[in-house]
């Protein structure tokens, strides 16, 4: 192919190039250009970058200074001896501290730079969300008229922007109406108080109590005393066995005194007088305890009778009766104290319960109260009185047995009351000791509340902005339609070409929503997190993909497409191998993408292997490497031998060629190029033993060490069988993961 194009690039103090002068001749401007890390490849891309730059400042000008120097040039010229009377030049010169200044461009190219600047500043930066700010359209051929339904758009966009401003008022009042409580605002939602939530269908909050009464609980909490004491439970009711004893006294039949019936009527109407002046007649002997006499012998005769009556059973067990009545009665006294000690406890938590938002509407429960009992304390007083009376019946029947289970059941139930008071009581103390944590729920209520009623109050308004956006949508798709045959828009061609990008490398794995402007990953939107799910080697590929797409921004006509001039600079950073040749195949197809018959490329990279691949897949036409401050052709014998390595092992495993002694090195060589490709941190070893039937062949390992290193082989070690056998391992292997190789070396 003729070389009819000069292609000529001078630079002064720029970055490592003091002194750049290159003059080729080449016969397509399809360039690749090596060059080893440091040798100032991205200096050359960054100088092209500035006319796509819409503001230069003087931190343009020292980015690309040599360091140490003041001042430098940028010249680069094409000329086409086809095309005598057209010279496409561009000058810019920079100083230290100084706008760079851009002296002349005819180029009449459209410059689109990819590299790392381009990547902290479109992508990284916005967290791989990209910005949806693209406006303008791409001029057609035909035209119509479409003023009507312009105009018709314009009024409803202003009325819109309009009533959408009125609700920004309306929500910056609510926010300031919060801020005004001192609620914080980085509290989750605070920050859902936002104009964009009020259209969202998905988002609802719920909050009961409306957003005044929340204030007024807002000042209650405001109030509380510094020295408020803590709250203490109730004592909960003691289980005796004062009940069960009663049972088992009542149902007993005990033996009757055989003293004279007269004489123990006579007694047990009296018989506690009588125990107690025994009790005291041992201390002072034959000296009454009451009038405090000599007793006579008659005294002394009666009160052996006494004495005599008081060691009889029936004796003891109506003095048994008669402790129980006292026990029973002592027990419902101390039941009683506790009930009053709960209504002093009730009122207490009444009086402060509404320093305490969250307990607001949270009672303690009532203990219930003895009086529904005194009946059944009537049954066992008598029961025990009668028992009295005759010791040697039994009385317990169910009336009795009833009247007891009421008084243990009522126990019971309210020791269950006050154990679930204790958990109100506790809750109580813990949000007064620790007020902070129940200001934060409150204010979280407040901002609930507050969004609800502003939702509700501008319902009306919020109702008008969706039937002015449904207008304008409605609207716009109708004049989208009616302007396909004249324009397009350049965000819907960024959209669909970055779509269609995305799908051939990703599949249906990652995808692009065009209403957020957000990458979706399986159906789930990233808005905040793309750059926590992307890989390393992923984010590469998408900022690549956007960069294509967005290319679309820089066309305002048609024609403009044949103007497009890419310098790509290193596009497959952090890329493992299949990826890396997806994006040499979407390099080779820009022509076709854009639907041009020229394609105009420079490619810029430090990766050897990869610029094998785009010279052997023909992505571009001319080859060189930049160095020393030179631009020289590339020739064929620095490119990896790597294809013609995986060519011998794939014929061997066919069968269409004998192995020979440059067979294991060939093994070595595929195996340690991929390795180096997608898995650099591990060491071959280990990578090989991923690879499927690699452990099982016993010849592989050692016939691609052995068989490739240099020592002397008295007798032959493998047949031919054997390192075929190999060969079949690693083809499978490479067909398995990455057949486009085996494609390339077949067709």
């Amino acid at each position: 192919m003729a070389k009819n194009i000069t292609f000529e690039l001078s630079t002064v103090n720029l970055g490592p190039h003091e002194s750049l002068n290159t003059k080729i001749h080449i016969s397509t401007l399809e360039m690749g250009i090596y060059a080893n890390n440091g040798t100032g490849k991205t200096f050359l891309s960054r100088a092209f970058r500035l006319l796509n730059k819409e503001e230069l400042d003087n931190n343009d000008s020292n980015k690309l200074l040599t360091i140490g120097k003041n001042d430098g040039s940028f010249k680069f010229k094409i000329t086409n001896s086809t095309e005598p009377s057209i010279i496409r030049e561009l000058e810019f010169s920079i100083k230290r501290d100084k706008t760079p200044n851009i002296s002349k461009d005819t180029t009449d190219y459209i410059f689109r730079v990819f590299n790392d600047d381009y990547i902290k500043e479109n992508l990284e930066g916005l967290k791989y969300k990209p910005s949806g700010e693209i406006e303008g359209y791409i001029l057609g051929k035909e035209k119509i008229d479409l003023t009507k339904e312009k105009d018709e758009l314009k009024t409803n966009s202003n009325e819109l922007k309009t009533k959408e401003e009125e609700l920004k008022l309306k929500v910056a009042k609510a926010i300031k109406d919060l801020d005004d409580l001192s609620i914080r605002k980085n509290t989750g939602d605070y920050q859902n108080i936002t104009f964009n939530n009020l259209f969202n269908p998905e988002f609802n909050v719920v909050e009961l109590e409306s957003f005044n009464d929340l204030i007024s609980k807002h000042n209650q909490l405001k109030a509380l005393p510094d020295n408020l004491q803590d709250l203490r439970n109730v004592s909960y009711l003691k289980k005796t066995e004062t009940l069960d004893n009663i049972i088992s006294f009542l149902d007993e039949k005990f033996s009757r005194s055989s003293i004279a019936d007269s004489f123990k009527t006579k007694i047990k109407n009296k018989q506690g007088f009588v125990e107690t002046g025994i009790s005291l007649l041992k201390e002072k002997t034959n000296e009454c305890p009451f009038c405090e006499q000599n007793l006579e012998e008659n005294a002394l005769k009666l009160i052996d009778q006494y004495l005599e009556y008081l060691s009889e059973t029936e004796a003891i067990q109506i003095k048994k009766a008669n402790d129980l009545l006292l026990q029973l009665n002592v027990e419902k006294k101390e039941n009683n104290e506790i009930l009053k000690s709960f209504k002093n406890l009730e009122i207490e938590y009444l009086k402060n319960q509404k320093y305490i938002p969250s307990l607001a509407s949270i009672n303690l429960k009532e203990l219930e109260d003895l009086t529904k009992l005194e009946s059944s304390y009537k049954i066992i007083d008598d029961a025990l009185e009668k028992k009295k009376e005759d010791i040697s019946i039994s009385l317990l029947d169910d009336s009795i047995k009833k009247a007891i289970k009421n008084l243990q059941l009522w126990i019971q139930d309210q020791n269950e009351i006050i154990l679930q008071n204790s958990a109100i009581i506790k809750s109580f103390n813990d949000k007064k000791n620790n007020i902070s944590t129940e200001k934060l729920d409150l204010n979280k209520r407040l901002c609930r509340a507050r969004f609800n009623e502003l939702k509700k109050i501008e319902s009306e308004k919020i109702e008008e902005i969706n039937n002015y956006n449904s207008k304008i949508k409605t609207l716009s798709e109708e004049i989208l339609k009616k302007e396909q045959n004249e324009k397009i828009s350049k965000k819907q061609k960024v959209v669909e070409t970055f779509t269609q990008l995305l799908t051939k490398f990703f599949g249906s794995k990652y995808s692009f929503d065009d209403k957020t402007f957000c990458i979706k990953f399986k159906n789930h939107l990233l808005e905040s997190n793309a750059s926590d799910v992307l890989s390393n080697g992923e984010k590469s590929i998408v900022a690549f993909c956007y960069f294509i797409a967005e290319s679309h921004r820089s066309i305002n006509k048609e024609e403009d497409y044949s103007k497009l001039f890419f310098i790509i600079d290193d596009p497959i950073s952090s890329q493992d191998f299949h990826f890396v040749y997806a994006t040499s195949q979407i390099i080779r197809t820009l022509d076709k993408l854009f639907n041009i018959s020229r394609l105009r490329l420079i490619i810029l990279t430090h990766n050897l292997e990869f610029m094998s691949i785009i010279i052997r897949n023909k992505v571009i036409d001319q080859k060189f490497i930049l160095e020393n401050n030179k631009l020289e052709t590339l020739g064929n014998e620095l490119i990896m031998p790597y294809e013609e390595h995986l060519r011998d092992i794939y014929e061997i495993s066919q069968g269409t060629k004998n192995p020979s002694h440059t067979t294991p090195n060939s093994l070595r060589h595929v195996l340690e190029t991929i390795n180096r490709f997608i898995a650099p941190d591990i060491d071959l070893n280990t990578f090989c033993e991923r690879i499927d039937n690699f452990t099982e062949n016993e010849f592989l390992y050692s016939l691609m060490h052995d068989g490739s290193h240099g020592i002397i082989r008295l007798q032959k070690p493998y047949t031919d069988q054997m390192i075929k056998s190999a060969c079949n391992v690693v083809s499978d292997y490479v067909l398995k993961d990455f057949s486009g190789q085996i494609k390339i070396i077949t067709s």
